[in-house]
């Protein structure tokens, strides 16, 4: 019987060319032994009005140059994965991983904005947010916040959306972050470390009670990309191997390492605070309160439009950065392609794939 990666790939091969970016099969590395469900992540859209997007070099990539709409073929994909995987007694998550829309750029953060944004994507409000037309079967991702839509959650449809989805069948040993916080949490944090962990990344807290002043007072120390920037956001991505079409999947494909702490940083500007992040959640506070998720394994995060699979050998943690809707990889040297990922677990086997026009 067909596997839910499997599964999978081949709604995704209707009408799209499926390439592998990473992937790591390693049981004893990723530790989640449930295959029920199969967790797909949609990293950062970065969705703007037309008429605002007019203004800026880089944009949402869901759409080719030939006016084809990947992105509808994404979730037509994406449905018809559900319903197959109900029927072979499986099940799937969605997670979109936060900067769905970016209020950054399109109003300075007003929240008003965002009917202005989906009605340039009606179909993709239609099938990510909870008010579709009848008849029209949608989505449903679980919705997280990002440093470009924190404000979003005032609006029609975002109200669900979160800090944090810990992954269900999992014994929440995989985590989903947008990953911003890791550029800044260190200025954040008070004396109460453990209540400031509990707060922002406690599995079993409630949207609401999230403390969005300090999600914004992250957001905000970000001086490094104005908003005026127009040609790009984190800029393009690097790939050393090619993402690869139609070769047999290895364990470990395109998997960076790191076997020295010193080499965090040079790896993933994010991993050095993912990894303090980690030890703190797994770890019991000085008053003897229970760790808040003392199995996590894997981090999957989005936000620096790079997508990559890197093992953290001395903390014992995966990061699964699923890259981005938006700007450019290039192998090498070679010429730009637009980012068009998307992350999938099942089980112990992650992977990451671009998706791109059929020839």
């Amino acid at each position: 019987m067909p596997q839910p990666h499997d599964i999978f790939l081949d709604q995704l091969g209707v009408a799209l060319d499926v390439r592998l970016v990473a992937r790591l099969h390693d049981a004893a590395l990723v530790s989640n032994t449930d295959e029920k469900y199969l967790h797909v992540f949609v990293p950062d859209l970065h969705l703007l009005s037309a008429a605002q997007q007019q203004n800026y070099a880089y944009g949402f990539n869901g759409v080719d140059h030939n006016g084809h709409d990947l992105f509808a073929e994404l979730t037509t994909a994406l449905l018809a994965t559900r319903q197959v995987l109900r029927q072979a007694n499986h099940d799937m998550t969605v997670t979109q991983l936060g900067d769905f829309v970016d209020l950054w750029r399109e109003s300075a953060n007003d929240y008003h904005a965002v009917p202005d944004i989906l009605a340039s994507y009606p179909d993709i409000q239609e099938r990510f947010l909870p008010r579709p037309t009848p008849g029209r079967d949608a989505v449903f991702p679980n919705l997280l916040l990002g440093n470009h839509d924190l404000e979003a959650r005032e609006a029609a449809g975002f109200g669900r959306a979160c800090m944090v989805h810990y992954l269900p069948g999992a014994n929440m040993t995989l985590m989903a972050t947008h990953g911003d916080a890791f550029d800044f949490w260190e200025l954040a944090i008070d004396d109460n470390v453990a209540a400031f962990f509990l707060k922002m990344f406690g599995g079993r807290v409630e949207p609401n009670a999230y403390p969005m002043p300090t999600l914004k007072e992250l957001r905000d120390l970000d001086t490094t990309t104005p908003v005026d920037q127009t040609t790009h956001i984190q800029g393009d991505a690097t790939f050393d191997v090619a993402p690869q079409t139609g070769a047999p999947l290895d364990d470990w494909s395109n998997v960076l390492e790191v076997h020295d702490p010193a080499q965090r940083a040079q790896q993933h500007r994010l991993l050095p605070n993912a990894v303090k992040t980690a030890e703190q959640l797994r770890t019991p506070s000085q008053r003897g309160d229970p760790a808040i998720v003392p199995n996590l394994q894997v981090m999957v995060i989005g936000h620096s439009h790079h997508a990559r699979l890197i093992i953290d050998h001395p903390a014992n943690l995966v990061l699964m950065d699923c890259g981005a809707w938006i700007e450019n990889f290039h192998v090498g040297q070679g010429p730009i392609h637009p980012n068009r990922q998307i992350g999938a677990i099942c089980g112990a086997d992650l992977r990451i794939y671009q998706l791109d026009p059929q020839d």
